[in-house]
């Protein structure tokens, strides 16, 4: 590894340059990026719109899957075709845990891990391509909390926020922990202010992530301390939470979102497997029944609540009764969606070393099955919405309304269902009372509702 301190001198100049982003992974990424954004344009460096006119290529990696691997590579590959004389830039978290993969590509000048993303500033003015790679760490790794937040969509109605970075989870088959580092959180008496500017810039909602949010922990305050503080706000924007993990979801968390006025009725909970031989092999910190505990708490105590799940297929050792066991497990309860993932092995993990590997047929198979559960637990849960009155935050215009003196835009209730919507006036960037009054083709739709 190379020091930056002991090479920007080298590559630095003073010239302005344009710089390409491209994101892979997950919104804390994204978050990532903007911030980047932001950071390069302090410097007076433009942001680019094309390859072709870029000076720079900066590449913000995830390393979940294989497939986000490789798909990272190509990238690099086919902006290298379009513009040889790129000088890129490859960071996230693939650069973080496999840096040498990306030195072996021809073209690539500077690899560098999470932990160094927001030094590219320092490194990232007029420079000439390096005839070898550079691998840049710099002195702390993943102890620093960096503060980040994005636009989600095009209208800038949805923001993404950042406030907790970093997992020490042990689970088996993730590689996330070495990527990202130690748990660390934003301070505490920083996230109401945030919020409040993310508002007068005129977003309508905020979704709260980390790379474990649900640990976020400052000075002893904990994520059901943030949301408590939310509910009790004066705060119009309304706040969704990304993701939570069943072992710190609990009855106060479900009665603070209830009680709430700003906070979605939403949750999206990781399951993994529904198999506690599964759960226990991945080292999940739950078993099937607390998990089927939590979300019967939800359906009960917010019976409109959307639900999404996340469920690995075909970790190592699942057989298909143990596959067979997460099917069972969800038809104990409602649920709106699942987010389901074929098992992918990734080095330097536990589970890499497992024996009793599942098939790659078996995996895409499982996975085709939790795909069509989905189908039908979400329009199971549309169906049991038609007729209520949401708070429908509007994000864009679509092609599509059957009148041509109406327009149709698309915009999400707090409990998450896309809505489609008619109207002669402009409704991108507002929030409005709409009913639902029909499911259509896997869709909703609704009208303006009219006291």
């Amino acid at each position: 590894m190379i020091k930056i301190e002991k090479d920007i001198n080298n590559i630095t100049g003073k010239s302005k340059k344009k710089v390409y982003f491209e994101t892979f992974g997950c919104k804390v990424n994204y978050a990532e990026t903007s911030r980047l954004i932001d950071e390069f344009a302090k410097i007076e460096t433009l942001q680019s719109e094309s390859l072709e006119d870029a000076d720079i290529l900066v590449i913000n990696t995830c390393s979940v899957t294989k497939k986000a691997d490789a798909d990272a590579r190509k990238a690099i590959r086919h902006a290298l075709r379009k513009n040889p004389d790129l000088f890129v830039i490859v960071t996230g978290c693939t650069a973080e845990v496999n840096p040498e993969q990306f030195t072996h590509i021809e073209g690539v000048d500077i690899v560098m891990g999470n932990s160094a993303k927001f030094e590219l500033m320092q490194i990232s003015q007029n420079f000439q391509k390096l005839e070898e790679p550079l691998i840049l760490e710099p002195e702390n790794t993943g102890t620093v909390f960096e503060y980040a937040y994005s636009s989600e969509v095009d209208s800038r109605t949805r923001a993404v926020l950042k406030i907790q970075d970093g997992c020490e989870y042990k689970c088996t088959y993730c590689i996330i922990p070495q990527a990202r580092g130690f748990f660390r959180s934003m301070p505490f008496n920083q996230i109401l202010p945030a919020l409040r500017d993310l508002e007068s810039r005129g977003y309508l909602e905020a979704v709260l992530v980390g790379i474990n949010l649900s640990e976020y922990n400052f000075e002893g305050k904990r994520f059901k301390d943030v949301l408590r503080m939310i509910a009790e706000s004066d705060l119009e924007i309304r706040v969704r939470i990304s993701s939570i993990e069943p072992n710190i979801l609990d009855e106060e968390i479900i009665k603070i979102v209830k009680d709430s006025k700003n906070i979605c009725h939403h949750f999206h909970i990781p399951l993994q497997s529904g198999s506690n031989r599964v759960l226990k092999s991945m080292q999940r910190r739950y078993l099937r029944e607390h998990f089927m505990e939590k979300i019967l708490m939800i359906n009960r105590e917010i019976p409109d609540a959307s639900i999404g799940i996340d469920i690995i297929t075909g970790f190592p050792g699942e057989t298909s009764d143990n596959f067979q066991e997460t099917i069972d497990l969800l038809q104990n309860f409602n649920f709106s969606y699942l987010h389901a993932f074929s098992y992918s092995e990734r080095e330097n993990t536990p589970a890499a070393t497992m024996k009793n590997k599942v098939d790659e047929k078996v995996k895409k198979e499982r996975t085709r099955k939790l795909i069509k559960l989905s189908n039908i637990a979400a329009e199971k849960f549309y169906l049991s919405q038609i007729g209520q009155v949401r708070d429908v935050i509007f994000e864009k215009e679509i092609e599509g309304s059957e009148n041509s003196n109406y327009r149709r835009f698309i915009g999400h209730t707090d409990n998450y269902i896309s809505v489609f919507v008619d109207s002669k006036n402009e409704l991108i960037k507002s929030k409005m009372k709409i009913r639902l009054i029909k499911f259509i083709n896997e869709k909703i739709y609704g009208e303006i509702f009219q006291p």
